[in-house]
């Protein structure tokens, strides 16, 4: 389960990020480099791409493709760039949103909660069932990862903090804080509007606007209607970065 100050934790996470990332700003502005922006630029796509699209919700919450036990710990430990939380967390409430989605059961359904607080709410405050939850702890490394998810992250951004505090912001704070806002973008905007492709049951829309906020992501509404397919894009136009890396960096061999 998790538990009751784990609300605290990512409140104190995602306040920290957001503090380093305006200082890392405010201490590059007077300066003429092209350096931490490009780092930054590297990041948040490894980040976003990999740590949230192709880890956290097409491979650990919907189980989309297969990989290898190796390749599988490189998604599981890259979630630690999100500041999203450990896979158990994050695809539990996931899960929770696909069974219900639109209702009021929805854990962050915008037309109840409202756009805002569904957009900026660090983390829904909702009771977890345990057999959910534990369906995401198969592995000693999931297990510790959920434990320590917190530890790491709060250890990763001080020893950068130590070693210098522009690459904390560029390389760490201001990736997160992408992630966050992506990942938050889907929650909203395509259930307001946009296309649909599929006739589903519930109020998802295809919104290009979600979908370069959270690098590929936004086809809401085919993933809705096949949330167990890997792509996402259908129409050659509906661009799916995270697709495209599955394919060809994670994807077991015998299934491509």
């Amino acid at each position: 389960m998790i538990k009751i100050n784990t609300y605290s934790k990512f409140k104190i996470l995602h306040i920290a990020n957001h503090i380093v990332a305006i200082y890392g700003i405010y201490l590059l502005s007077g300066e003429f480099t092209v350096l931490y922006p490009i780092i930054f630029a590297i990041m948040f796509l490894y980040a976003g791409i990999v740590g949230v699209n192709v880890s956290l919700h097409r491979y650990y919450a919907h189980r989309t493709f297969e990989t290898s036990k190796f390749k599988e710990l490189i998604l599981l430990w890259s979630t630690l760039l999100t500041s999203l939380g450990s896979p158990a967390m994050w695809c539990s409430v996931h899960r929770l949103h696909h069974a219900h989605s639109d209702t009021d059961k929805d854990p962050h359904n915008p037309r109840k909660i409202g756009p805002l607080k569904t957009w900026f709410t660090i983390w829904p405050k909702i009771h977890i069932p345990k057999p959910l939850i534990t369906t995401f702890l198969k592995t000693p490394q999931q297990i510790h990862l959920h434990k320590y998810y917190f530890t790491y992250s709060f250890a990763i951004l001080v020893i950068l903090l130590i070693l210098d505090i522009k690459f904390a912001a560029f390389a760490y704070a201001l990736p997160a804080i992408g992630c966050f806002h992506g990942a938050n973008a889907i929650g909203v905007l395509p259930h307001y509007w946009g296309y649909r492709s599929h006739n589903t049951k519930d109020k998802s829309y295809n919104n290009w606007l979600a979908s370069i906020l959270s690098l590929g992501e936004g086809w809401h509404n085919n993933h809705h209607a096949q949330p167990y397919n890997w792509k996402q894009g259908e129409k050659w136009w509906e661009f799916d970065p995270p697709a495209f890396v599955i394919k060809h960096f994670f994807l077991s061999n015998k299934i491509k």
